[in-house]
């Protein structure tokens, strides 16, 4: 199906539907919250619908401004869904064990709006996916704009809108450090031209933290980084280093692109300790030529893209304890 054709059948199904659910993966970062909250803020201001819910976890107070702080519904908000939008993931397993269970028993229609790699089309009715975007919010930004009234012209779409578009994008390529199109770079000059200010958000995202912050990665790079002969950097947080430091969620972002500035360093792989599941997630970066998201599927359950993806190992499942992820980091190869 054309695109064209592919936003005439969207547009349809939103003038058909008023208990509408978008949802979004496990652990939302910023481009989950801006990609949904783009989403439900054109629902709710350009289409009129008012029975509008994003289901998704508690998000980190480092982002939660990203979407307006809106409060997000409860899981069972899916069963009287008559219309599911899903964004910035590529299968459902990827909602959360109860969101994917009541979502693959959902007969409402669902949409996937993604930028992942191998999307499970087969769990769409329709699927908006491309890899050659910086982010699922750069995907919703080309649908909106294609949407009947819209018609290409962003200044037509609401601040709310065009704000949650430029805060997702931002995070997802970390400040244009990576996945930068050439489309992203006219994206941002696009929404700035419609108005956004571009850097009220940065100074969101990347000068609100606290010393904390700055204390505990400090301490972390010089005392918990290890950098193999290979070139695999390895950073590991324990739950007892992470309350050392009283740290919040969202508060060490980042950290894990800070030794792929260092020559040698090909891949970063940063394993923190759960605080409510019996796992360690994993996030990996690497530069051109290595891969992140081969090494996310091979030794981490997950997946992403080539220089940037995540995964969990499990716990008791892949390692006895958070105290053996150093032994396992031993045998995994760039």
């Amino acid at each position: 199906m054309e695109t064209a054709e592919k936003i005439r059948v969207l547009s349809s199904l939103i003038d058909a539907s008023s208990r509408i659910v978008i949802s979004t993966h496990i652990h939302p970062d910023g481009d989950a919250l801006g990609s949904s909250g783009a989403v439900f803020h054109y629902l709710r201001e350009v289409c009129g619908k008012s029975g509008v819910a994003v289901v998704r976890e508690a998000a980190p107070q480092t982002i939660a401004f990203i979407d307006g702080r809106l409060k997000p519904a409860a899981p069972e908000a899916i069963s009287a869904a008559d219309l599911i939008i899903c964004t910035d993931y590529n299968g459902l397993s990827r909602s959360g064990a109860q969101s994917e269970s009541l979502l693959r028993s959902s007969k409402a229609p669902k949409v996937l709006i993604d930028h992942h790699l191998n999307p499970q089309e087969s769990e769409f009715d329709l699927v908006f996916s491309r890899t050659e975007v910086s982010s699922a919010s750069e995907m919703v930004y080309e649908i909106l704009r294609a949407m009947p009234g819209i018609d290409g012209r962003t200044s037509r779409l609401p601040m709310s809108v065009l704000n949650c578009l430029m805060a997702g994008m931002t995070t997802d390529t970390n400040n244009f450090a990576n996945s930068v199109f050439p489309s992203t770079l006219e994206m941002a000059a696009d929404l700035i031209a419609s108005g956004v200010d571009r850097d009220a958000i940065v100074a969101e995202l990347y000068n609100r933290y606290r010393p904390n912050r700055v204390r505990a990665i400090a301490h972390i790079l010089s005392e918990h980084l290890t950098i193999r002969p290979d070139g695999l950097a390895v950073i590991i947080v324990t739950r007892d280093l992470w309350h050392r430091f009283s740290l919040q969620e969202g508060e060490l972002e980042g950290m894990v692109n800070i030794p792929l500035t260092i020559d040698e360093v090909k891949v970063c792989l940063y394993l923190r300790e759960s605080e409510d599941e019996p796992e360690m997630r994993a996030s990996i970066r690497s530069k051109k030529g290595w891969s992140a998201n081969a090494m996310a599927a091979r030794y981490f359950h997950g997946g992403g893209h080539e220089q940037a993806a995540g995964g969990k190992l499990l716990i008791p499942g892949d390692i006895p304890d958070a105290s053996a992820a150093a032994a396992f980091t031993d045998k995994i190869e760039i």
